[in-house]
């Protein structure tokens, strides 16, 4: 993989755990705000902080992909067409969603409509990326494959950055039923953002390796020199899924807080290393018709 692909392969993975975490925090604000709003907002507010915080580093990661920075409002020209234009114009659009949905939280203020409208235009922001990817001369790309990478990592990351929040939100103190039940259903959208990826795999590299010249040669490295990231990267998913969830179902009202963290920390480890795996196992037709 080439060194300038690193600022975009940890922009897809930040801004995906931006939006999955958004979308999270807003899913468990709104179903707690029907009991007690002061404690939903307690618990979601540092996380909706955080959300912004790590758009920008993202937004800055994609601005140095660029061979000129300064020339980036060019990217915006051909919003037609161009999913690439789509993506620049939303991404920038869910930042500054996010702003307006934090302070009107912050304020108070009625703002659960504002927040799934932002939540909806980050998932667009993800379709995007996707789109360009399975639009491109890399048959490893072109495939169902790239949607539940994206959509995977945004769900995954979000579930676990969502409850690392809640957790730090709650500061120690004893999480009530009611707060356990959307830690539950957060964990568990989780688990299945791990899973199905995962599940998905055999039949990827069976698809690849039944293609043309490149898609060949990716099914190769997927099966050969990515054989043993591709392994860890299972592992250390699975791992930290399962972590969350016997955290949060056996123990309960009692979760360690470090549980959270560390099983938020392993998920974020096997989806980069599945990221680095993505770009680093595609083979453009060009490099196939050599």
């Amino acid at each position: 993989m080439f060194a300038e692909e690193w600022p975009l392969m940890m922009f897809t993975l930040i801004s995906q755990l931006a939006i999955g975490s958004f979308f999270m925090l807003v899913l468990v604000r709104v179903s707690l705000a029907k009991q007690d709003a002061a404690v939903a907002a307690k618990l979601t507010n540092p996380g909706f902080k955080a959300v912004g915080a790590i758009m920008i580093l993202a937004l800055l990661l994609s601005v140095f992909h660029l061979g000129t920075p300064l020339g980036a409002y060019r990217s915006i020209l051909n919003l037609r067409f161009s999913w690439l234009s789509r993506e620049i114009v939303t991404a920038g659009g869910f930042l500054l969603f996010w702003f307006l949905s934090y302070r009107a939280y912050q304020k108070e203020k009625a703002s659960n409509a504002l927040a799934w409208f932002t939540s909806l235009m980050g998932l667009f922001v993800v379709l995007s990326m996707a789109n360009i990817y399975s639009h491109s001369i890399r048959p490893a790309w072109t495939n169902v494959n790239t949607y539940l990478a994206f959509f995977g990592a945004t769900f995954a990351l979000g579930g676990l950055g969502a409850s690392a929040f809640i957790i730090y939100g709650a500061k120690g103190a004893e999480l009530t039923s009611t707060v356990i039940a959307q830690l539950k259903k957060v964990s568990l959208i989780a688990g299945v953002a791990v899973i199905l990826p995962l599940l998905y795999l055999p039949i990827y590299i069976s698809a690849l390796a039944s293609g043309d010249v490149a898609a060949r040669l990716s099914a190769q490295l997927l099966t050969g020199d990515y054989k043993l990231l591709l392994t860890l990267r299972g592992l250390i998913s699975l791992a930290g899924a399962g972590l969350v969830c016997c955290a949060i179902w056996r123990i309960g009202k009692n979760t360690p807080q470090r549980w959270v963290y560390l099983a938020f920390a392993l998920v974020m480890i096997g989806e980069f290393l599945g990221r680095f795996v993505f770009y680093g196992s595609a083979v453009s037709i060009m490099i196939g018709l050599n």
